[in-house]
């Protein structure tokens, strides 16, 4: 990896792949570009992602957030191999060798993932545009992602008039919380369990919702968001869906251990596409 003026260039592809990164559950801002290359916003930043068969090229004007962002320092090689030998996971690495869990912003993951709940894709990401359209600063070609004060101005009516259907009330009461004192950093010292819990007192948040927010913006790997597609990974893994998501999730952390995290992504991404 090499930062050069405006670009970091990634020379082994071999734990990096836009499309896995992208494409496995984790991001909603993002958008692929006519040419291929793709856009890629976090907060109140941009950049863009041009991959081709021997290097991957971040352009942007703040290298050092995406160098983080992307998680590009940590060994992902080393992550696998420890992986490898765990049920399933040869197969599931094989197919999405090249995600990163991306270091994302904290405030960003909590409304995103409120917005998320029984909810697809395109709808997501429709949503979470003309929120940060309405109400984020307007950046010349793109909007940033608004602040929990901004958010905090507007209520349940406005958040429905989006599109965003039964969570207008959930977006407008945790934009108010995280608005007067609700400390997302405070979670950075919790374990998962601990974490779960406190993000758990948000309207909004149930422990799946949670989990997602534990894993995409404080990287906590003692976490394993269970939806449909973890739910048949759990009957392969252990021949058992006669449980609730809190005893998978535990069963689940036992089994993959210090790495739940990263197994969830590549085990849940496998699953989804194949």
């Amino acid at each position: 990896m090499a930062d050069v003026g405006n670009s970091i260039i990634i020379k082994d592809l071999s734990c990096f792949n836009i499309r896995h990164i992208l494409e496995c559950g984790q991001i909603f801002r993002y958008f692929e570009q006519p040419d291929g290359s793709f856009r890629v916003f976090s907060k109140d930043k941009s950049a863009v992602v041009i991959q081709e068969r021997d290097m991957a090229q971040i352009i942007t004007d703040d290298p050092d957030y995406f160098t983080k962002f992307f998680d590009l320092d940590r060994d992902y090689m080393q992550i696998k191999e420890e992986l490898r030998e765990k049920p399933f996971m040869r197969e599931a690495i094989e197919y999405g060798g090249g995600i990163r869990i991306l270091n994302q912003d904290k405030w960003e993951m909590l409304i995103s993932f409120i917005i998320s709940a029984n909810n697809h894709i395109p709808r997501i990401k429709g949503i979470i545009q003309r929120l940060c359209e309405s109400l984020g600063e307007n950046k010349d070609d793109y909007f940033a992602f608004p602040t929990p004060q901004k958010m905090a101005e507007k209520d349940a009516e406005f958040y429905a008039s989006i599109g965003a259907g039964y969570r207008a009330g959930y977006l407008a009461s945790t934009a108010k919380a995280v608005a007067d004192g609700f400390d997302l950093n405070e979670i950075d010292a919790m374990n998962g369990s601990e974490g779960n819990k406190r993000l758990c007192t948000l309207l909004g948040v149930g422990p799946k919702v949670a989990d997602c927010i534990l894993l995409f913006g404080y990287h906590k790997q003692d976490v394993f968001p269970v939806d449909t597609w973890i739910k048949k990974v759990y009957k392969d893994v252990v021949g058992d869906n006669e449980v609730n998501n809190v005893a998978m999730r535990k069963k689940l952390i036992e089994i993959y251990g210090d790495y739940s995290g990263y197994a969830q992504q590549y085990l849940f991404f496998n699953k989804r596409e194949n």
